[in-house]
């Protein structure tokens, strides 16, 4: 598998072609341009909303 992890590229997975029912051998790429700037992370105590929170803002940058 090829090294995905750059900063601003997200590595989700492999492309699905809905019309054939069919995995693809390309990746699905995601980047963080196309992310929203606001997010809400909901849980309870304990759950590693934090932990999350500060893996999501270290990513980013």
């Amino acid at each position: 598998m090829q090294n995905f992890e750059k900063l601003g590229l997200f590595y989700l997975g492999k492309e699905y072609d809905f019309a054939t029912n069919t995995l693809q051998n390309s990746p699905f790429l995601l980047n963080d341009r196309q992310l929203t700037t606001h997010a809400v992370i909901l849980g309870m105590t304990g759950s590693g909303k934090t932990g999350l929170g500060i893996v999501l803002l270290e990513s980013r940058y």
